[in-house]
């Protein structure tokens, strides 16, 4: 059960984001979303190829795109009437969901952008 989990540990930030954007897809309520189709294709192509350049441009997507929310989400608390019932909902949802993909979009960028030689110096390298 350890290995399984060790080895899955390392897919977290596909993982959460794929859910992340299944979850957009849901609310959306609409079957054909092709933001969200070619997000999880991407998202699926990431975890297939793992091409280091294309994750760190996922990555800074993904990140854009929290951010973007983020302030849409603080836009609409301002021009809300009442704070107390609606808008703290929004708050703590909007903060904990698109932080979340913020977060793992770090670690994603993080994951990708290793700055380990991996070849061995020969000499005076």
């Amino acid at each position: 059960m350890y290995l399984i989990a060790k080895s899955v540990s390392k897919w977290y930030p596909e993982l959460f984001l794929i859910i992340s954007v299944i979850v957009y897809w849901a609310l959306t309520a609409t079957l054909v979303n092709p933001v969200a189709i070619s997000l999880l294709v991407l998202l699926v192509a990431q975890l297939r190829f793992k091409n280091k350049t294309f994750g760190i441009v996922l990555s800074f997507v993904f990140m854009l795109l929290s951010f973007y929310m983020l302030l849409a989400i603080f836009s609409d608390i301002v021009n809300l009437d009442f704070f107390y019932p609606r808008g703290l909902l929004m708050l703590c949802f909007g903060v904990l969901y698109f932080g979340g993909t913020a977060y793992f979009a770090f670690v994603l960028l993080r994951k990708n952008n290793n700055t380990i030689n991996e070849r061995l110096p020969i000499g005076n390298d």
